[in-house]
């Protein structure tokens, strides 16, 4: 198996193209800042194929043995909100760690907060070993999620140069993934030689193409929620007498919503897409609910649950 550069990044539609080459002047052009990259066997390069998990990780640790002369310093960054999975950024980069040669790891504390003032910490595999595996991202922390005012990238391109980082890894959702790509932008044009890299990290489940399969964190939160969601339908269902509202997280779209209500099966779900397409109002809503429950009360079940997604009123004109 060899990795190869064969799937190139096109715009969807000449409009995208037209933003691209406007927003992004010097990476758009870039020879390299398009292509994906993909394991492929090297008897068959420019042919997909699927892997089985074991091939997987014999290729994750041919690549992770494979030394090499240049000194590394990485620092890491959390942007985005809570999610599972954050922490095993820095294990994976822990592992890569103790697999190569002249790698340092830094974390800077509290998110963004410690980038623009220096304060980090030095990653070690002693200090780290009790957050493995654990949700949240307490372990160096967060501030706020924005990356994106140009004192603020100059103040990171500073920061970067004076401690001599070949690899600044941003963790977070789709706010960072824009402030990734601006941040590129920034330092090609400094000639600044530090890489970024932006890891998709959100239980929204709002990051997804045909590059992505989905985000770190959606998984796992959705199974988290669909858990509670089934204490509580067991307890709707013994009690006989309760209705259960329950506010999924998931911001605009209503995907953490959708994906528990499959896995649970309540009485109703409101998508907010739904709601936006039939251009329904609040009243519309309120409606819909009473009316589930009106008929369930004419068969003798007053109890349920219903699930609402936490940006339903972004989808109601009257609120938006």
């Amino acid at each position: 198996m060899t990795l190869a550069g064969v799937k190139k990044f096109t715009a969807e539609t000449p409009q995208i193209d037209c933003l691209l080459q406007e927003q992004f002047p010097i990476l758009s052009k870039e020879t390299n800042a398009s292509y994906f990259v993909e394991a492929q066997n090297s008897l068959l390069i420019n042919k997909t194929f699927k892997v089985d998990d074991e091939d997987l990780h014999k290729l994750n640790e041919d690549l992770l043995n494979v030394d090499s002369d240049v000194a590394q310093k990485i620092g890491v960054v959390y942007l985005g909100r809570q999610a599972p999975g954050a922490n095993n950024v820095i294990d994976g980069l822990i592992r890569f760690q103790s697999k190569r040669k002249d790698v340092t790891l830094v974390g800077f504390i509290n998110g963004v907060e410690g980038l623009l003032s220096e304060n980090y910490q030095t990653l070690e595999q002693s200090d780290f070993k009790h957050y493995r595996n654990l949700g949240g991202i307490d372990y160096i922390g967060r501030s706020r999620d924005e990356l994106r005012s140009n004192a603020d990238k100059i103040k990171t391109a500073e920061v970067c140069k004076k401690l001599g980082l070949t690899g600044l890894v941003m963790v977070g959702a789709t706010h960072t993934l824009t402030d990734g790509v601006y941040l590129s932008q920034f330092f090609v044009e400094q000639g600044l030689q530090t890489r970024v890299i932006v890891v998709p990290c959100s239980v929204d489940g709002n990051i997804h193409h045909k590059y992505i399969r989905t985000s770190i964190g959606f998984d796992s939160a959705s199974k988290v929620y669909s858990q509670l969601i089934g204490n509580m339908l067991t307890d709707s269902a013994s009690a006989v007498k309760y209705w259960y509202f329950i506010r999924l997280m998931g911001q605009d779209p209503s995907h953490v919503a959708l994906e528990c209500a499959l896995k649970t099966q309540p009485n109703l779900v409101i998508v907010s897409e739904e709601v936006a397409d039939r251009k329904e109002t609040l009243t519309n809503v309120v409606s819909n609910i009473c009316d589930n429950i009106c008929s369930r009360a004419a068969e003798g079940k007053n109890y349920g649950a219903i699930l609402i997604p936490e940006g339903l009123l972004h989808s109601i004109s009257a609120f938006s």
